[in-house]
């Protein structure tokens, strides 16, 4: 699997920018922005997109995704390990010389964000944006990671920079590059393998959560997740989810 790449220095939105070229005929590109001034994550929340992020997203056939994949929910999956594995190691060796959060709680939490805990608040650190268009036959993967951008003083709680966890700066495309190989060799896994890497990494399994949708609210403990989302004990018996927003209760 081979990538164009489109580097720009402001857009409004990756995703907008794929979505023209997608309804153009163009596939298998991605596109990289130092700023997007109207950035969008999940539940049409602002993605707040300085100079010093990361921030791109990923075009794709639909159906050579669907062809390689089944399931087009796996991309998600995907995205998210990929994103896992290329910050650990720059987590892990910052864990080992400060005393504000530890390597074990950083993992994804359902569907798809990369968080990590410090002095006990759960802070995002990465998210993802889909988007299938089944007219024109495309699928967008949109990725934002904090890595050296200054997180709003009111997104402080929730948020974090890679730079303000660890206290150094990084070279963004190193970690971009660095995504790339993990999402090209996650791409070609099989279902179980993808499934068994989310569940190592996942920090909402065997979690109690609440689940917000737009009908209801859930709580329970989750006791599996998989592509077609996520599977809770309450006290109203077994529940699946297929979307929502999930908020660690414990």
């Amino acid at each position: 699997m081979d990538f164009d790449i489109i580097h720009l220095k402001e857009v409004d939105s990756t995703n907008k920018y794929c979505r023209n070229l997608g309804k153009r005929g163009r596939k298998n590109l991605i596109v990289i922005s130092d700023v997007q001034s109207s950035g969008v994550g999940r539940l049409e929340r602002k993605w707040h997109s300085q100079y010093g992020g990361l921030y791109f997203s990923i075009l794709l056939e639909l159906n050579e995704v669907k062809n390689k994949n089944e399931n087009i929910g796996k991309l998600n999956f995907i995205g998210s390990i990929s994103i896992y594995e290329s910050l650990f190691d720059y987590i892990n060796n910052a864990s080992q010389s400060m005393g504000d959060f530890n390597i074990k709680t950083f993992g994804i939490k359902f569907p798809n964000d990369l968080i990590i805990n410090v002095k006990g608040n759960n802070k995002k650190i990465s998210g993802i944006l889909s988007e299938v268009n089944r007219d024109y036959g495309f699928l967008i993967l949109g990725i934002g990671i904090n890595i050296n951008n200054d997180i709003p003083r009111d997104l402080r709680d929730i948020a974090i920079s890679l730079k303000e966890l660890t206290g150094r700066e990084y070279d963004r495309f190193e970690i971009f590059n660095k995504f790339i190989d993990r999402f090209k060799n996650n791409y070609h896994l099989s279902d179980s393998e993808i499934l068994n890497k989310y569940e190592k990494y996942s920090k909402t399994l065997g979690n109690y959560v609440k689940i917000i949708t737009p009908k209801e609210v859930i709580i329970g403990n989750v006791f599996k997740i998989d592509y077609k989302g996520i599977y809770l004990s309450t006290i109203d018996g077994i529940r699946h989810v297929n979307v929502g927003d999930c908020i660690h209760l414990r």
